[in-house]
């Protein structure tokens, strides 16, 4: 397979709520057979410096966010298949030991 990407976009639309795919075969060294790997790179949302600082104090003396100091990605449906493309890409692998 030659390296492929895909985009997921979450349901609720944003574009600040993105993972990218990124699939490529390595050669292992050991045994010189090709692996899938597949590459996943999520989108956060860029924040100034004062603001992080801030955050990392209030971390520091054990702040804590209700909701996490994260941000969710709601998969869509329609990219279910996007998405079971992965799984049997990376399947392949287990299938031929």
């Amino acid at each position: 397979m030659e390296n492929k990407n895909e985009i997921l976009i979450c349901a609720c639309h944003s574009t600040e709520h993105q993972i990218v795919l990124i699939y490529e075969e390595e050669t292992n060294k050991e045994t010189g057979e090709v692996d899938p790997m597949c590459y996943a790179h999520v989108h956060l949302n860029k924040r100034s410096f004062f603001y992080r600082l801030k955050y990392a104090i209030k971390y520091i003396f054990g702040y804590k966010c209700n909701y996490g100091a994260f941000d969710e990605f709601i998969f869509n449906p329609k990219d279910a298949d996007k998405i079971q493309e992965l799984v049997d890409y990376l399947k392949s692998e287990v299938k031929q030991e």
